[in-house]
């Protein structure tokens, strides 16, 4: 069930975001305005701005912003409905709900599954499960990890869970929406450990699975379903979000033992891409909770080849991420094998933690120490990072290959100039193409702009003006009524011209925030609706 959009407008006039921000942090408030210690960074100087007139937040040193309901979701841990009742329950404001399709059928398939997990845990418990929990045993779970961590069991007795289902009004179609079924129609899950995945809310949307026979891949998640999606959740326990904020810090690592294996070594803050790549969007997940980040995958060439993949996409997450690596020594697999064989070792290794360009430059360096080796894995690994990042870097790698900082820019700038040109035309002309797809598509629909179209032409004068003085000048259209694309073509090119006019007009609309002496918060209002808007078109990609 979802909330009416008017009755949370409504409880943003009743509501004051000063009344929740100087609840959380040390702050002052004049009149409507106010300034406070921004409680989503460390800092001495307050440098978050505030109004109850828009109930809007800003912080000019993080750049965290949004409205009330934002605030309250943020320093909270909530989902954003869980965030608007929180709100409405401080006021005493009943809020009115609608009912939904979607919404409806969320609840029923999260029954359903937690029916499922129920099965599972009580087939743990049963002597089905014997062989599993000597596996166990073997990894240093006994019975109390095995319901502390909610570690169940599926067996190969296909008529039980056949039989269970139909009692539980639990259909074949309802277990392939669930992601229990396979692309062949079969039963993904058989004779089994089985992990629960957990939302950020510790609702159970899937599992993961290791198999304690040789049928099968060693480990298998439940596909995509109306609960889950494998490129966005993560693996952890209930304590995650609490044990993040409390240490200040979250530890990446690659499977499921290893997060159980730094929960019993006192780690909750552990979260796993459940041996699949890291996404970013899984990075901007954990994001929400912190901005510091260790890794410790498997120590591995693959283990390495995921840790330089951070790299590629630590800059796709909104906030800035500080992110270091744990050096496992060569004798352990993984942070299992830590657990399993000297545990007390943990605490030592935990503080020689790297940064992650570090980390990857000494990796790299025992086993080739050749400088233009060295230097062009350098080049390689730092590809994505933001030029003061880089410039940060090449301090650290002129200290490595003992070589003046100088040199090693003008070898960078003389390796890459036909790269960068490279680069920049390839950006320049994707968007160039994108446009030139929109342009031909409303010319050939004779300047009837749809809606999506009308949203890309608000966000940007320049190309609103070229519409313009093309429905003027026939002469112009010629060029474009011999474009030709195919229909997922233009939606890609909706998509990317949205979200590139729309990068554009959000930092235009900060910065002539920040310049302002008397702040504008409608300007800001403007941002975070650019920014929902930006979430809706990404999800599409």
């Amino acid at each position: 069930m979802g909330i009416a959009r008017q009755s949370i407008e409504d409880l943003k006039k009743r509501s004051k975001i000063s009344d929740f921000i100087l609840s959380t942090t040390s702050g002052k408030l004049r009149g409507t305005k106010g300034m406070a210690l921004c409680p989503f960074h460390g800092e001495k100087t307050a440098s978050m701005s505030f109004t109850d007139v828009e109930n809007l937040f800003h912080c000019f040193g993080c750049k965290e912003g949004g409205d009330i309901f934002k605030y309250v979701q943020e320093i909270n841990n909530l989902e954003f409905q869980d965030a608007i009742e929180f709100v409405a329950e401080k006021y005493g404001f009943k809020l009115t709900y609608t009912q939904s399709s979607e919404n409806n059928d969320f609840k029923v398939y999260q029954e359903k599954i937690d029916s499922i997990n129920n099965y599972f845990l009580e087939t743990m418990e049963s002597d089905k499960s014997k062989d599993a929990k000597v596996y166990l045993k073997t990894r240093k779970y006994d019975n109390s990890d095995i319901k502390k961590y909610a570690i169940s069991f599926v067996s190969k007795d296909d008529e039980s869970f056949n039989k269970f289902c139909k009692s539980n009004d639990i259909t074949k179609d309802d277990l392939k929406r669930l992601g229990f079924i396979s692309s062949n129609g079969n039963m993904l899950f058989k004779n089994r450990i089985m992990f629960p995945i957990l939302s950020f809310r510790n609702d159970i949307i899937a599992f993961g699975g290791r198999s304690i026979d040789d049928f099968g891949p060693k480990y298998l998640n439940s596909s995509d379903s109306v609960l889950y999606k494998k490129n966005r959740n993560l693996y952890f326990t209930n304590d995650f979000i609490s044990a993040t904020k409390k240490k200040g810090y979250a530890i990446l690592v690659e499977g499921y033992f290893d997060v159980l294996s730094l929960n019993k070594l006192g780690y909750a803050n552990a979260a796993s891409p459940s041996g699949t790549a890291l996404t970013h969007q899984q990075l901007e997940s954990v994001s929400r909770y912190t901005s510091k980040i260790l890794i410790c995958f498997d120590n591995d060439e693959a283990g390495l080849k995921a840790t330089e993949r951070v790299l590629d996409i630590k800059n796709q997450v909104s906030k800035q991420l500080e992110i270091h690596c744990l050096n496992l020594p060569s004798d352990y697999k993984d942070i299992s094998e830590v657990y399993e064989l000297k545990p007390d070792s943990f605490n030592e290794i935990l503080k020689k933690n790297e940064e992650i360009v570090e980390y990857l430059l000494n990796k790299f360096l025992k086993e080739d120490s050749n400088k233009k080796n060295v230097f062009n894995y350098f080049r390689k690994i730092t590809n994505k990072l933001s030029p003061l990042e880089v410039d940060i870097a090449l301090d650290l790698l002129s200290k490595k290959l003992s070589t003046e900082k100088e040199i090693l820019k003008r070898e960078l700038n003389f390796q890459t100039e036909n790269d960068v040109v490279q680069v920049n035309e390839t950006s320049i002309n994707s968007i160039s193409i994108f446009q030139d797809i929109v342009t031909s598509n409303i010319v050939k629909n004779n300047f009837e702009i749809l809606e999506e179209e009308k949203e890309i032409l608000s966000l940007n004068n320049e190309y609103a003006s070229l519409i313009n003085s093309l429905k003027k000048d026939k002469n112009q259209r010629k060029d474009y009524l011999n474009v030709s694309f195919l229909p997922d073509q233009y939606e890609e090119a909706v998509v990317r011209l949205f979200l590139h006019f729309a990068n554009i007009e959000i930092e235009n609309l900060i910065y002539k925030f920040e310049q302002e002496e008397s702040k504008d918060f409608s300007l800001l209002q403007q941002v975070e609706d650019l920014k929902k808007k930006k979430e809706i078109y990404q999800n599409t990609i």
